[in-house]
């Protein structure tokens, strides 16, 4: 069964990676236990909040491109990139789960780090981080002690200062506490707020290069069979 799920996941990686998904995002993941109690349906089998998480972070990790390949951030007032590692499947979803974890988050630090990579490596601008997203069940006005507007005017100036002003990445802040039928999708400057857990936007994040608004969700619901017969 191990070795079932080690093809069925490196197929799914390279079949998004020859369609260029998902590259040069890095995923902020939340470990804490009140990820693991509820559980959702999903067409393909039944997965809790842990296990998308997870997946979704180590699926981004392995669709970026250096020097974001294979990296992924914790969730924490601390947060750091950190290489995962593993030979396996089982492996590296183990030591994802294993990060340290905090309940509230230092953005300005998230983006510190992502900035101190891309001056160490001499990156070029094209080749910043495009997409931060935040796998959590916890709300955007909850898990920091600053507001964000105060910290996304710092993120800004730091990395203007660094020659990475018109790269700053966005952040896709996906809370999967509750499963809004239908999905609420909300916008901040420099973020998209999306609440709720279910197939329906699993499969917009992934047809979509992980970028989640209402248009791409009103696409998806009309491109629906019971939608196809009208008229």
């Amino acid at each position: 069964m191990d070795e079932v799920k080690e093809l069925q996941w490196k197929r799914m990686v390279e079949d998004f990676s020859n369609k260029g998904k998902l590259s040069n995002c890095i995923s902020v993941c939340d470990v804490s236990g009140s990820m693991d109690r509820e559980k959702h349906y999903y067409s393909f089998l039944y997965e809790v909040r842990m296990e998308v998480c997870v997946a979704l972070g180590l699926l981004t990790s392995e669709l970026s491109e250096e020097p974001w390949r294979g990296n992924v951030i914790n969730f924490s007032q601390n947060p750091q990139l950190h290489r995962i590692e593993g030979e396996t499947l089982q492996e590296k979803v183990e030591f994802i789960k294993r990060m340290e974890w905090e309940m509230d988050i230092d953005f300005q630090k998230v983006f510190e780090r992502i900035l101190d990579v891309a001056v160490a490596s001499k990156l070029e601008e094209e080749k910043m981080v495009k997409r931060v997203f935040v796998f959590t069940d916890m709300g955007f006005g909850e898990v920091s002690e600053s507001s964000w507007e105060t910290d996304y005017y710092a993120i800004q100036r730091k990395y203007e200062e660094k020659g990475y002003g018109s790269s700053v990445p966005e952040i896709v802040f996906w809370n999967f506490r509750e499963p809004a039928m239908p999905p609420v999708i909300e916008r901040e400057k420099g973020v998209v707020l999306v609440h709720g857990l279910s197939d329906h936007l699993l499969n917009i994040f992934l047809d979509n290069d992980g970028v989640v608004n209402p248009e791409n969700v009103m696409e998806e619901a009309i491109a629906g069979e019971e939608y196809q017969r009208v008229g």
